[in-house]
């Protein structure tokens, strides 16, 4: 939002008519907009993009993605070994054909240095007839590339999620703060939240900066707490915690394991067991069990739920003999347990299906206009100080 509340002229203001605080955040508010504006512009860009990635990736490379036909021939447990046969490396997750991507994508998780981010590759598997369609580097594709700037600025080992999560808090420190300078006296609202015609270039960037500011404030105050709450749940929890009780995503682990020897289930009988616990629900995807938990993690969905809706919650099974370890599906959670599993689908607009994914989509170009509409009042000021000044000295 403009910086100097949008009621004057930029070279209106000065700071002896001013209260204190107002002089700090315009000071603040300008500095930090100009100097972090690129950062906010590309985090903003990327996540635009990110709301359509899979549709994006699937358009990219439709060889990958195109199944011979319609049918769904193979069950879990032969795509895993299908994979297997082209990439023996461990597989991290299988990934269930949807409308988006229809097909079998499996996951695998190739050695990497230790701090560096994973070294995934996929493979995409045609579920009509069992053809390996294709097999990648997808840590460095083009769209998860995109999906990574977004997330940790490809600084992944340079603390990149943290500095993105902290982009989070300037940005709605920006959102509120802009508010507070726009704020309108009575009777001129609406003038303060749209363009007027037959202006100076300053004006129509004030004006600019103003709606667009006004107009997308709620939506970017929603992506600056979801954003945080991915990147800091931490800090969230404790937050929903004082409404709804906010538990930290679980990773059991069963105890004590089998017996050594014991066979473990097959995913088929994973599926089995989890369309058993969870009737009422489809398998968007599953990860088999990992170092750092002995249970197979069975993520959900709704039937007929928009792909977008990647998961609406997990369940976690016990390798051995399929019962329920933990449940983490909408029914059985809080209210606060069920935000901070929401804040994904929040963040990106997919809660609110279509409408709200455009919604996010057209928000992540807002800190583009905002950086230069404010770049632009700012260099319109200095020269008008120049000018002044080069008027006096003469």
């Amino acid at each position: 939002m403009n910086d100097l509340s949008g009621a004057k002229a930029a070279a209106a203001w000065t700071p002896t008519k001013a209260p204190r605080l107002r002089v700090a955040l315009v000071w603040l508010h300008r500095w930090i907009g100009l100097s972090l504006g690129l950062l906010l512009v590309a985090i903003g860009l990327t996540g635009s993009f990110i709301v359509f990635y899979r549709e994006i990736d699937a358009a990219l490379n439709p060889s990958l993605y195109t199944p011979a036909g319609p049918q769904h021939r193979l069950e879990a447990a032969e795509v895993m070994r299908i994979a297997a046969t082209v990439d023996p490396a461990p597989i991290r997750s299988v990934i269930a054909p949807d409308r988006t991507w229809p097909v079998w994508v499996v996951m695998h998780a190739h050695p990497t240095e230790k701090g560096r981010y994973p070294s995934l590759w996929t493979t995409m598997i045609d579920p009509s007839n069992g053809k390996v369609l294709g097999r990648r580097d997808y840590t460095n594709c083009f769209a998860f590339t995109v999906y990574r700037v977004h997330y940790n600025l490809l600084l992944y080992d340079w603390w990149g999620n943290e500095l993105v999560g902290v982009t989070g808090f300037l940005l709605l420190g920006m959102a509120f703060s802009g508010l507070y300078l726009w704020w309108p006296k009575r009777g001129r609202f609406w003038r303060s939240v749209s363009i007027r015609r037959h202006v100076s270039l300053q004006r129509f960037m004030l004006d600019l900066h103003n709606t667009a500011g006004f107009w997308s404030l709620a939506l970017l105050a929603l992506i600056s707490v979801t954003g945080i709450g991915i990147v800091f749940p931490g800090v969230i929890r404790p937050v929903v915690g004082l409404v709804s009780t906010a538990t930290p995503y679980p990773s059991p682990t069963i105890k004590p394991a089998a017996p050594s020897g014991a066979t473990r289930l097959s995913a088929d009988a994973i599926v089995l067991a989890a369309r058993a616990a969870k009737p009422g629900y489809d398998i968007a995807q599953l990860n088999p069990p990992n170092e750092s938990r002995n249970t197979w993690r069975v993520l959900l969905r709704p039937p007929d739920s928009s792909p977008a809706l990647r998961t609406r919650g997990a369940i976690w099974l016990d390798p051995w003999t399929g019962a329920l370890a933990h449940d983490r599906t909408p029914d059985s959670m809080s209210l606060g347990d069920r935000y901070m599993t929401e804040q994904l689908w929040l963040h990106n607009g997919s809660t609110f299906g279509l409408p709200g994914r455009l919604l996010v989509f057209a928000a992540g170009f807002v800190p583009l206009v905002l950086f230069v509409t404010s770049f632009q009042v700012w260099r319109s000021k200095r020269r008008h100080r120049a000018k002044r000044s080069d008027g006096r000295s003469s």
